[in-house]
């Protein structure tokens, strides 16, 4: 039914919002379980000033979703609804239901289940192509095929979809921020966010897919695709660093997406939000480094996941020093997220900037390698979060991976020429070159 749909849309841009109903009614009627066009037949109705309509559309949609597990786009829908009907109680039982669906069998939760579906308001017992229906019939009639339950789809009551983020909050709190954020429809290239642009948005790829790149060598290069129920931002958010990659929608996609001002606004009533945003940014964070990480490559992948729980994660403020030139070293410093600068004393005065780290490099081998006192001060440039390894843990490691010292050791020996270099007097020019002719 997609031909009808495009024609919808092709009327949707000529502003004919009557015909683009028709056109989406009928694409329902022939297929029921297609509930983009619902959710565009609701717009129609919307701008045809019949909201009571277009939340009841959206209303069915939600819960067809719903019954389908497509829990971000019923998420959506209610999004949709929320703002012709701020008070509408079935708009926020849905929501609930949601909610219920994707955490009720959370470890440590209790297995309830879910309320039952309201009772449908509409049959969807029409014949006869809408496209040939104009003004009040029109209306009447689409609303009965728009509003209709969904019957096809039924899920695995026994599973728990996936619903990322939403589904740790605590109820209240989801609901709330679903309010809160905005659903936008996107075309083919946009640009959702743009590396080292920004960084204030938290974003979830409802439908769609979008491109993610980032500038390699003056070059921007594809490094990876992202489908719907992605979500991102959120390293941005957390650390303050605006984003390392840019994310470009692939042909139409719809996003949410949620400012840091109202998140810190719900977070200020629900302390719920920061804590389970900073958990889904440190398992990413997981996912990332032992993927991407040098350190881990020399770690079989199984392996890999195992490896990390042994270092102990830990939040740096700008400033923060984590190494201090001439004083012991006490564990390895992985960066999980954020900037380290590496300085070191210049005798003449002042420092040298030495290097930066960035996701994935490590601080401190040097010492722990070779028995000496740290080289050179390390400290955070932004918000940064890092992952430490102690001493003793770090030998262990040493030993379990061999391969990972031969890495190590050959680190090491580049870091300390590039810091004999760096401290290298400059070389005295020539007596007779300092001549001046007259």
């Amino acid at each position: 039914m997609s031909g009808l749909r495009e024609l919808g849309l092709d009327f949707v841009e000529e502003g004919n919002w009557e015909k683009a109903l028709a056109s989406f009614a009928e694409a329902v009627r022939r297929q029921p379980g297609d509930h983009r066009a619902r959710m565009l037949a609701a717009r129609c109705y919307a701008k045809l000033s019949e909201t009571e309509r277009a939340v009841a559309v959206l209303h069915a949609c939600a819960e067809g979703l719903l019954r389908r597990d497509f829990l971000l786009s019923a998420i959506a829908a209610c999004r949709q609804a929320l703002p012709l009907a701020p008070k509408e109680k079935r708009i926020r039982e849905t929501l609930v239901r949601i909610h219920a669906r994707a955490s009720r069998m959370a470890g440590g939760r209790a297995a309830v289940p879910p309320p039952l579906p309201p009772e449908p308001l509409y049959d969807g017992q029409v014949t006869g192509d809408l496209l040939t229906l104009t003004g009040a019939a029109l209306s009447d009639t689409a609303v009965a095929v728009l509003a209709s339950p969904d019957p096809g789809g039924q899920a695995d009551p026994g599973a728990r979809p996936p619903l990322p983020l939403f589904a740790e909050l605590e109820v209240d709190a989801f609901v709330e921020l679903v309010e809160l954020m905005e659903l936008s429809s996107l075309g083919d290239g946009a640009t959702l966010c743009a590396e080292g642009e920004g960084g204030d948005r938290l974003w979830v790829l409802v439908a769609g897919k979008a491109e993610v790149s980032r500038r390699v060598e003056g070059q921007e290069r594809r490094v990876a695709f992202l489908g719907g129920g992605s979500i991102f931002g959120e390293l941005s958010l957390l650390t303050g660093a605006p984003p390392t990659s840019t994310v470009r929608a692939v042909g139409d996609a719809e996003v949410l997406v949620v400012e840091r001002r109202a998140l810190n606004e719900l977070a200020r009533r629900f302390p719920s939000v920061p804590q389970a945003l900073g958990a889904f940014a440190q398992a990413r964070i997981a996912r990332n480094i032992v993927a991407s990480s040098p350190l881990f490559a020399p770690v079989p992948e199984a392996e890999r996941a195992a490896l990390l729980a042994r270092f102990a994660f830990r939040g740096l403020q700008p400033g923060d020093v984590v190494i201090a030139e001439g004083q012991p070293v006490a564990a390895l410093v992985l960066v999980l997220a954020g900037e380290l600068v590496v300085q070191k004393e210049d005798p003449s005065g002042g420092s040298i900037s030495l290097s930066v780290l960035r996701e994935g490099e490590v601080a401190g081998e040097i010492a722990l390698m070779k028995g000496l006192r740290a080289t050179a001060t390390v400290a955070a440039t932004r918000k940064t979060a890092v992952a430490t390894l102690d001493r003793d843990a770090f030998e262990a490691l040493l030993k379990a991976y061999p391969p990972l010292r031969e890495y190590l050791e050959g680190l090491s020996d580049r870091r300390l020429r590039q810091i004999g270099e760096a401290m290298r007097p400059a070389e005295v020019l020539d007596a007779d070159e300092l001549v001046v002719e007259v």
